[in-house]
């Protein structure tokens, strides 16, 4: 491993956010290319901010040991990211490489939750982009074949913060690709992953929205929860466990289809290089 250029490792310092999902345009060798060198401390603050698919697949590509050294290094909320996208059976024995006892009990008990609670069922697949990349690089982001399909793009903030949900129709009326997201934002009401089933069945959002976000105590991102889901649980037809994505109908696929071809043309994107 060759000596990291002191410009890319300041630009990932300073910028991880901007670095991950520039790097997410460029596809997953770009992104490996990138992390290749950086100390863990900077690599982690990069990947924990990927798009999903370019988590998962970089997750997914490395060791053990490489992802207990990140985690090592990690912030709380960084190495929570990392966790909630591993596979479920990798967890408990990257855990157990952690270093640190006490950050090692933390995150195992902000990973748990309790069958009863809304944090069992939480699909941390959920699309999610940050609020500050401009349309047209989401465009880019969710024409790729890891966001193909999804029903709906949650918004987020520095760290994962939840912000939001995007506003597909703003975004097909936009007058440019380079609005900021943060500007076709819609505000909704997040579920607490600590929240009971019972009690997250009455909640109001629910007359809105078919699938809400859920957050940890701090405010950040976890996944979403839909009400089917949520039903499915309370009726005890679907036992709760992490990470099982829903499956989406024709109509949600078909809709991000034609958003992406009329955003194309409104931006002039057709036949520009991903």
């Amino acid at each position: 491993m060759g000596a990291v250029h002191p410009l890319k490792l300041a630009y990932a310092r300073e910028q991880p956010s901007g670095l991950a999902h520039y790097l997410a345009t460029q596809g997953q060798e770009a992104v490996s290319d990138a992390l290749d060198g950086l100390p863990p401390e900077t690599a982690v603050a990069v990947v924990a901010r990927l798009p999903q698919g370019h988590l998962l697949r970089t997750l997914a590509g490395e060791s053990d040991d490489q992802l207990a050294l990140w985690l090592d290094a990690a912030t709380p909320d960084h190495a929570l990211s990392l966790l909630l996208h591993l596979e479920e059976a990798r967890r408990p024995r990257i855990l157990g490489r952690i270093s640190s006892r006490r950050k090692r009990r933390t995150l195992e008990r902000l990973l748990v939750y309790p069958r009863s609670t809304v944090g069992a069922l939480v699909d941390p697949t959920a699309t999610r982009l940050n609020a500050d990349i401009q349309l047209e690089e989401a465009v880019a982001i969710l024409r790729s074949d890891d966001h193909r399909g999804k029903e709906v793009v949650w918004l987020v903030g520095e760290d994962d913060a939840y912000l939001g949900l995007l506003d597909l129709r703003s975004a097909l009326v936009a007058s440019s690709g380079q609005v900021p997201l943060r500007r076709l934002l819609t505000q909704t009401r997040a579920l607490q992953a600590d929240t009971t089933l019972r009690d997250a069945r009455d909640f109001p959002e629910w007359l809105r929205h078919p699938r809400l976000a859920v957050t940890d105590h701090g405010g950040r991102f976890l996944g979403e929860l839909t009400r089917q889901r949520l039903m499915a649980a309370l009726q005890g037809t679907q036992p709760a466990n992490h990470g099982v994505a829903e499956g989406v109908n024709d109509l949600a696929r078909q809709y991000f289809r034609i958003l992406g071809i009329c955003l194309d043309d409104l931006f002039g994107l057709q036949g520009r290089k991903r």
